[in-house]
């Protein structure tokens, strides 16, 4: 009994890792469906997070970080994963690589704070904006709240190399005028994984350990 609950717990973990779009993505093909929104709007426009199917996985969490152009729900299209090791593909380029990293470090930053803060969703939304599109800043959205606090405080984080490894950005292969949004995605880091294959793993052998507690006791 012992080794089929450790072979399920092993499945089930790989299956997690499976269903997750991968944070080791280079330059990769992938189908994005744009499923639906949060529901929540400033300046007249959705706010992140936003719901879609990337690599068929549905219900991911998705980020906008394009206010130029734009997505209708329902509509699929292929876009390119690529991680913070290599962002050379990606839509939003600075003046170097590392100008490049510092956006998107600044707007994956406001994205875990966006999971902290959701009542703030519009504010840090429009800051995302404003890394990449410097019109976002006369905009309304930007103007009427505290956008302009959250953009402050990314400018001025200090970030570490390798820092947001578990977020990949996906970058539509259309790059014209009329194409779809980039996204940012944020993937389970292979620690938490792990983390969670051993609780799972606890639980079977503590499980096992009761059962045989209760049959000296009985």
């Amino acid at each position: 009994m012992l080794k089929r609950s450790c072979l399920l717990a092993i499945a089930a973990v790989a299956a997690l890792a499976l269903l997750a779009p991968s944070a080791l993505a280079d330059g990769a093909g992938v189908t994005v469906v744009l499923t639906g929104v949060s529901g929540g709007t400033q300046g007249g426009v959705y706010t992140s997070p936003y719901f879609g199917s990337v690599g068929g996985v549905n219900g991911t969490a998705i980020v906008c970080d394009d206010f130029n152009h734009e997505v209708y729900i329902g509509e699929s299209w292929t876009a390119y994963e690529y991680n913070f090791s290599n962002l050379s593909g990606a839509r939003f380029q600075g003046a170097n690589a590392a100008a490049t990293l510092q956006m998107y470090d600044e707007a994956a930053y406001l994205i875990t704070q966006l999971a902290q803060n959701p009542s703030d969703s519009g504010d840090i939304s429009f800051a995302i904006w404003a890394i990449f599109s410097p019109n976002v800043l006369t905009t309304s959205g930007y103007l009427q709240g505290n956008a302009a606090w959250w953009l402050n405080q990314a400018e001025n984080q200090k970030f570490y190399p390798g820092e947001y490894s578990n977020f990949l950005v996906l970058t539509p292969e259309d790059t014209g005028p009329c194409s779809p949004q980039e996204y940012l995605v944020m993937t389970p880091e292979p620690a938490s994984l792990l983390l969670l294959g051993t609780g799972i793993l606890g639980m079977g052998f503590w499980s096992r350990r009761s059962r045989i507690t209760s049959q000296l006791c009985s």
